[in-house]
């Protein structure tokens, strides 16, 4: 084995950590027959061989060895050998989308050189593993179909050999690669999307045991990618079918992938491996949770689906089937817009449970969720009223406790205040308290007063934390007097002994607004210091605690002509702000609208916004504003809401409304995974700016229609 591999001058080849001198001791460690010593041997081709997904000379020497590794019958582990060539393939990538470390372009040249080069060799030995699809090991069996369907360049061999082991395989798990393999060949292969969608439809007919239940949820995951014109109409019945055979069938009747013993070594391999075993070890059927997380991805924006599938998740016994649901429901409805009300009622249901951990994860979602979480606002409240068995110190955040209690809070719940008092008394400030609390009824919030006064009064002037940030934002929203005398302390603090906290002090005077006219001294020297990064918060302040133009408008006109686009986007959010009064800066603002390289991403919104509030021109602003909401989708909320303001005059802009509305897909959602999450509240902010313009506009939504015809037929 490995003929001539002393032959080749690895030493002259590189790697991520220098020479690939080492290269063929990882090789034969491949080969070796202690698994541990196989797993390091992996970890190391992934860790320097072909680092971070890097293809180097070593790597490309390596490709024949490998090909021979998973040629050789009886050798353990070949699976993941072919998922290394793979990702040494690289699937498609592109060099010009991907990151190169130099300017030179020879070195540029010679890199793309490479990658395709390893790609070509990966290809061009792939047919050798067609001949293994009969191999007795089912780890190198489930691995092959989707291997063959991205390497092999003959997909008619590929499809039919599949096909035909499909037929005589036994092996649950290798029975539900096979399905990916072909769902896999028809997402790749658009000619061959009709023929393996019709294979994949022949797998949903009723079977008996675990295997079968596997192969249908398989099968209805891979038609949703390549063929979903077949998916059946009984498509969520099937799927929550198969989760219920999995939770009810007996532990000795599961199909189990059990990969034997775990390993303990010193690998990233093996931390991963810990990782999902933690997430996992205690589900009854994993790959059934797995397959249905894969199923709400393919589902994609077939929303009705997806939240009947979550649902019934969320309803599951089955303790890993809600673990996984919980963390679908983050995804799904911070991600898209549907029948969200009754998942959110079932995803409060979780915190009632006597699990801690499921408690914590349900209400973190929650938390994100609170500008629709009103039906799970009872059980959070009653788990707050519970208490803690703890005393609330200061990683209280990190508690399932603490969980519930932010995610009542998040709701601007005044049901959680008497928690959040105890915590202001001895914890962690929350990152968020100033924007829960303007979410709360005045009255209410009030009762946090005495607690943030005491924390603020505490604060150093040179205290280079958040606390003092999260303390200062808080009290200025409830309109505490500490809050001002704390921002004086600050800015009045000598030298540069208060330039940490400054920045909170000037937003929090800006809160307070009026009351704080005893810092009118400070804000106006440090709104004519051009030496100060803080000159447009110091603006800011100043217009709201005693307006000021004279001084104001000239510190906003100098951060237009500023350097840096995040300066340009402060100072105009502030001449919004100020409105009419800063109608001087129209001019300034205008020549900003017409820079093409100035007037982009998130400044655009915040000119579009500023020039509205400035001239009020429906004629002038209409144009900058539909530049605004294409330019980014974070513009969308603050765009719509100038429409919204405009009343009729918003015409223009009913079409564009029309078609946001007629997504499924919330505004900011760009197609995330894992644990993404979006910020719904800005969505629904956008929605509701959506419909108030078709209402003044005389039109109606595409999604309003819909909801008036059912009730026209019921």
């Amino acid at each position: 084995m490995f003929r001539g591999i002393d032959d080749v001058d690895w030493a002259s080849m590189g790697h991520a950590y220098g020479d690939a001198s080492d290269v063929p001791r990882l090789l034969r460690g491949l080969a070796s027959p202690d698994a541990a010593e196989r797993e390091i041997a992996l970890d190391g081709m992934h860790g320097a061989v072909h680092h971070q997904g890097d293809v180097y000379d070593s790597t490309v020497a390596c490709v024949p060895y490998l090909y021979e590794l998973v040629g050789r019958a009886g050798l353990p582990g070949r699976g993941e050998i072919v998922d290394l060539l793979r990702s040494i393939e690289g699937d498609g990538r592109d060099p010009d989308e991907m990151d190169f470390w130099s300017d030179d372009e020879d070195e540029y040249a010679a890199w793309a050189a490479m990658l395709a080069k390893a790609e070509s060799e990966v290809r061009a030995r792939s047919g050798a593993l067609l001949a293994l699809l009969d191999d007795a090991d089912r780890e190198l069996r489930s691995a092959l179909p989707s291997a063959l369907a991205q390497l092999h360049d003959e997909p008619e061999k590929v499809f039919t050999a599949l096909c035909r082991r499909l037929a005589v395989e036994r092996d649950a798990g290798s029975m539900r690669a096979l399905a990916a393999g072909l769902g896999e060949l028809g997402v790749r292969r658009a000619e061959f999307s009709d023929r393996s969608g019709a294979e994949l439809a022949g797998l949903l007919a009723p079977g008996s045991g675990p295997a079968d239940a596997g192969l249908r949820l398989s099968a209805l995951v891979q038609l949703a990618r390549c063929a979903p014109g077949r998916l059946p109409d009984r498509t969520v019945e099937i799927a929550t079918g198969v989760m219920r055979e999995a939770h009810e069938a007996p532990e000795d009747g599961l199909a189990r992938d059990d990969a034997g013993p775990t390993l303990q070594t010193p690998t990233m391999i093996s931390c991963l491996r810990r990782l999902k075993t933690s997430r996992l070890g205690a589900v009854k059927a994993p790959w059934a949770t797995e397959l249905l997380t894969d199923l709400h991805r393919a589902l994609d924006d077939r929303v009705a689906h997806r939240f009947a599938l979550l649902e019934d998740q969320l309803r599951s016994p089955d303790w890993g089937q809600r673990c996984e649901a919980i963390d679908m429901s983050g995804l799904l409805l911070t991600g898209w817009r549907g029948p969200h009300e009754e998942s959110v009622r079932l995803l409060g249901e979780q915190v009632r449970e006597a699990d801690h951990r499921i408690v914590q994860w349900a209400a973190s979602e929650l938390r994100t969720l609170y500008a629709i979480g009103g039906p799970a606002a009872g059980p959070l409240a009653e788990r707050v009223a519970a208490g803690t068995d703890f005393p609330p110190q200061s990683r209280w955040n990190e508690t399932s406790y603490g969980a519930v209690l932010s995610a009542l809070a998040a709701q601007g719940d005044a049901r959680a205040v008497p928690g959040l008092v105890e915590v202001l008394r001895f914890g962690h400030v929350p990152e968020d308290l100033a924007d829960w609390i303007d979410r709360m009824d005045p009255g209410s919030a009030s009762a946090l007063a005495p607690a943030l006064d005491e924390r603020l009064s505490e604060i150093d002037p040179s205290d280079r934390s958040w606390r003092a940030e999260h303390l200062l934002k808080a009290a200025a929203a409830i309109g505490s007097a500490e809050a001002l005398a704390t921002s004086l302390r600050i800015l009045r603090a000598p030298g540069e002994r208060a330039v940490p906290a400054r920045g909170a002090a000037l937003r929090a005077l800006a809160r307070l607004g009026p009351a704080a006219r005893e810092a009118l001294p400070e804000l106006r020297a440090l709104a004519r210091d051009d030496a100060t990064h803080h000159r447009v918060d110091a603006a800011a302040a100043l217009w709201a605690v005693g307006g000021e133009e004279e001084t104001v408008l000239p510190a906003l006109k100098t951060a237009l002509t500023a350097g840096h686009w995040s300066l340009w986007h402060d100072a105009l959010r502030v001449i919004a702000a100020v409105g009419n009064g800063a109608a001087a800066l129209l001019p300034d603002l205008r020549l900003l609208a017409a820079s093409p390289e100035k007037n982009s991403g998130w400044v655009a919104g915040a000119l579009a916004v500023a020039l509205w509030e400035t001239g009020r021109d429906p004629e002038e602003s209409q144009p900058v504003l539909l530049h605004a909401w294409s330019a980014h989708r974070e513009n969308r909320p603050a765009v719509a809401g100038v429409w919204a303001g405009m009343g009729s005059a918003a015409a223009p802009a009913v079409p564009l409304l029309r078609q946001e509305l007629a997504s499924t897909r919330r505004h900011n959602n760009s197609g995330g995974v894992g644990r993404m999450r979006y910020r719904c509240a800005d969505d629904e902010t956008l929605l509701r700016h959506a419909h108030a313009v078709l209402d003044a506009c005389g039109a109606e939504s595409v999604s309003r229609r819909g909801r008036n015809e059912r009730a026209v037929k019921e």
